[in-house]
């Protein structure tokens, strides 16, 4: 943990000193959403190479680190972390590592009445209690209701939201549009439970692997799976909507997960299958999945969403009692050797998926498939225990100086945190958990109640979220081995190929003062661009038009009006290559963006082919839409105006009425 930077503050400065490079250090950032002082309701890293953070806060969902690997580098959060926070860059560069108190530098010049310097107090330094100015790369906005979970799916593109209102919102991770909104019932008839008639709010919200369905669990106690790519286009009322309804819980669903598990891998060497046979097989697909909800009902159920049963108490795998409110789930994943041919001790949990879940101040680890408890452990939680995470790296032999290599697996442990404000670190092997006895190993306090944890897929960064609505990122300093292999003699590539062209593209040097030169390439012109200076401008226009593109299409039109050339390019058409500049006229006219320019085009295809009315069927109904198009237009736009006269009356009014009450 003291790779993070998550330890007393003298053991952390022995891993880093001034000298180590910036890119071996630790870094940490602590900021505050625009979402103010609401709850961090949840942290979600994606999948990709860019570990972009979701947070789920207030009435939007915010995300940092860029959404794809061109946005990584103008990031402000991927910049705060290669950097550092303000205070941490501070306190680098102090000469005086004993002492955590601020050096000269921070001191504003006064003295106090001992005659000592005045220095600025924590708070001072880098904003509001030292938070660093980090800007959202991208704000989901949910319709003003409260955002109460929030999950990427395995590519990183769309983005799953749960809220308040009992809806589930799937949205593009890029252009931040909501895709479909799939909505729980109002009535409680509907749904057979009891309550009020009003919405229940989603509190946990999962993908299955497919990236076709959503899992979706709240206040009302049901478990709902939505099929994103079919169904009714609100997600419909009551079971209709969903493809597969689980009920069986007697109060809200605090937490959902999802366990993938593969169909020929059952432990059974008699009924293993080849992969082929199973691929070909239609019948039986080569992956399964269970469901995991925890409930404050005390119950934690599994269900088997593959099953072909339409009621969904007879999907109910297995029935686990924790015995205290469920705030929180976890599974660990089969874990397995990182060197085969070390000997060690195997562990008959070793190729199982097993559960932790959270109650009060209690874990307790679960064998998923047949509901058995693998064992009860206390933690050193003072108030209840509201996130879970799972800190799974591989051994480096460079991170211990006593081992030799033994026993090379990887290192997991789980992470606890509780609305006591503090983190605990346990040992989480399958050996401890055989043994009955989870060991603590560490912890640390943050200060205000913990709301959410999140660590991304590489396990390089570590995110905390408060109940304060302050979000705190560790990133972990990259490791670099001690037994360093020799460097191998590289070929010179031959001469007149790709490599020889490439060669020392890409080495690095550590003297700062080379620099890199880059060659800017050529660039590629579009079809369009090459029609343009070859004067054929109907073909331009045509090639454009094809791209489907407005911005460029409006490009194109802008570039023939300076050349004189609209008209010729809108004349001479046919039914087929009239259809497409009409079509794109009537959708885009109203745009504000583009209005200046499509009504040009509006005047010189009325003028050209404004007599030719009645000889095309097409043509004319083309031109009927493009006539009620701008008639409704020109209605909105004379209404506005009125309404802008009606404010200016009665701005002035009262300006009126204020000057001779004043005098």
């Amino acid at each position: 943990m003291r790779n993070y930077g998550i330890g007393p503050l003298q053991s952390v400065k022995q891993l880093t000193t001034n000298k180590t490079p910036i890119e071996n250090r630790y870094t940490k950032i602590k900021f505050r959403t625009k979402s103010g002082i609401a709850s961090i309701s949840q942290l979600n890293f994606s999948n990709s190479s860019s570990s972009s953070l979701i947070v789920a806060s207030g009435p939007r969902v915010s995300l940092y680190g860029g959404v794809n690997r061109s946005t990584v580098g103008t990031s402000d959060f991927s910049r705060a972390l290669k950097g550092g926070s303000l205070i941490q860059r501070r306190r680098s560069t102090r000469e005086e590592d004993e002492d955590d108190s601020f050096s000269d530098s921070d001191s504003d010049g006064s003295v106090d009445l001992f005659g000592g310097k005045v220095t600025k107090k924590k708070s001072q330094v880098g904003g509001e209690d030292g938070l660093d100015d980090i800007n959202a790369d991208r704000n989901i906005s949910t319709g003003g209701l409260i955002a109460s979970c929030a999950a990427h799916r395995n590519d990183s593109k769309l983005i799953a939201i749960g809220t308040e209102g009992g809806s589930v919102k799937i949205c593009d991770a890029n252009s931040r549009a909501t895709l479909r909104t799939f909505n729980s019932s109002k009535s409680s008839t509907i749904e057979g439970g009891g309550g009020g008639r009003d919405r229940k709010t989603i509190r946990a919200v999962s993908w299955l692997r497919d990236g076709k369905r959503v899992v979706a669990g709240g206040d009302d106690g049901v478990v709902r799976v939505w099929n994103v790519s079919g169904g009714m286009k609100d997600g419909g009322l009551g079971s209709g909507g969903a493809e597969i309804t689980l009920r069986g819980h007697g109060d809200k669903v605090s937490s959902i997960k999802v366990i993938t598990l593969r169909k020929d891998d059952n432990g059974d060497k008699k009924k293993k299958r080849k992969i082929d046979d199973v691929d070909n097989d239609n019948s039986l697909p080569v992956w399964s999945q269970l469901v995991v909800s925890g409930s404050y009902d005390h119950t934690i159920r599994v269900w088997d969403i593959e099953s072909t049963d339409e009621r969904g108490e007879d999907r109910c795998v297995s029935i686990m009692n924790h015995e205290e409110p469920i705030q929180a789930l976890l599974v660990l994943p089969p874990t397995k050797s990182s060197r085969p041919n070390v000997s060690k001790k195997v562990s008959k949990l070793d190729n199982l998926s097993l559960l932790v879940s959270a109650g009060g101040t209690t874990l307790k680890v679960w064998n998923p498939l047949n509901g058995s408890c693998l064992g009860t452990f206390q933690t050193k939680h003072a108030k209840t225990i509201t996130s879970l995470s799972l800190l799974d790296i591989p051994y480096d032999e460079s991170e211990d100086d006593n081992d030799q290599g033994t026993n090379y697996r990887h290192k997991r442990h789980i992470i606890t945190a509780g609305l006591d404000g503090l983190l605990r670190i346990h040992s989480a092997s399958n050996e401890d958990i055989v043994s009955g006895s989870l060991p603590y190993l560490h912890g640390m306090q943050i200060g205000s109640p913990i709301a959410a944890l999140a660590i991304s897929s590489d396990m390089s960064r570590f995110a905390i979220g408060t109940s304060t609505g302050v979000v705190i990122v560790h990133q972990r300093r990259r490791l670099i081995t001690r037994l360093k292999t020799q460097d191998v003699e590289r070929k010179e590539p031959r001469h007149g190929t790709f490599s020889y062209f490439q060669r020392g593209a890409h080495e690095t040097t550590q003297d700062p003062d080379d620099y890199l030169l880059m060659h800017q390439k050529k660039q590629r012109l579009s079809e369009y661009d090459l029609l343009l200076r070859k004067f054929r401008y109907g073909d331009a226009l045509d090639a454009v038009l094809a791209k489907r593109q407005p911005q460029a299409v409006i490009a194109v039109i802008e570039e023939l009006g300076k050349r004189r050339g609209l008209t010729i390019a809108l004349s001479n058409r046919d039914e087929e290559s009239l259809d497409s500049i009409l079509s794109f006229t009537i959708r885009f006219i109203d745009n504000p963006q583009y209005t200046s320019h499509l009504i040009g085009v509006a005047h010189i295809l009325c003028d050209i082919y404004g007599s030719l009315h009645g000889q095309s069927a097409v043509v004319d109904e083309l031109f009927a839409k493009l006539r009620e198009k701008v008639t409704n237009e020109c209605s909105v736009q004379k209404s506005i105006l009125r309404l802008l006269g009606q404010l200016d009356y009665v701005t002035t009014a009262a300006e009126i009425a204020e000057h001779a009450g004043a005098k």
